[in-house]
């Protein structure tokens, strides 16, 4: 019977990271981003679900805003760049280092930090 209730628990861990992953709460899904580089370059691609609308800026130059439930590609030479995103209307923030690949899309999905009105948080892959 111990047998079965550890398999029967994994199986449940199992269904409830694919739940998670369906309803776009971790999981990163590379359909949503139908974007190709220019040949010689990479893109920086920023996907706002933060609710509000956010500033972008990549090595101090202000590039675009982005209203929740959009996405933005900036295509540039392959290097690290620093990016700030501030949101207008509020106190939240966030800046980082970020890698552009060749031929790749660095991906910056933006969200509200949980319980804080002071940040962004900002989850990064590379697709």
């Amino acid at each position: 019977m111990k047998w079965q209730n550890r398999i029967l628990n994994k199986w449940l861990g199992v269904l409830a990271l694919a739940a998670v992953c369906a309803l776009g709460n971790g999981c990163h899904d590379d359909d949503d981003y139908d974007h190709d580089p220019p040949a010689g370059q990479g893109t920086i691609v920023v996907d706002n679900i933060s609710g509000g609308r956010v500033q972008i800026f990549v090595e101090g130059k202000y590039l675009d805003s982005i209203r929740s439930g959009h996405i933005r590609y900036f295509d540039l030479p392959p290097g690290l760049y620093r990016v700030v995103l501030d949101a207008e209307d509020t106190r939240r923030a966030w800046a980082a280092d970020v890698d552009v690949l060749d031929g790749r899309l660095t991906i910056l999905q933006v969200r509200w930090c949980n319980g804080s009105f002071d940040c962004l948080d900002v989850a990064m892959y590379f697709d």
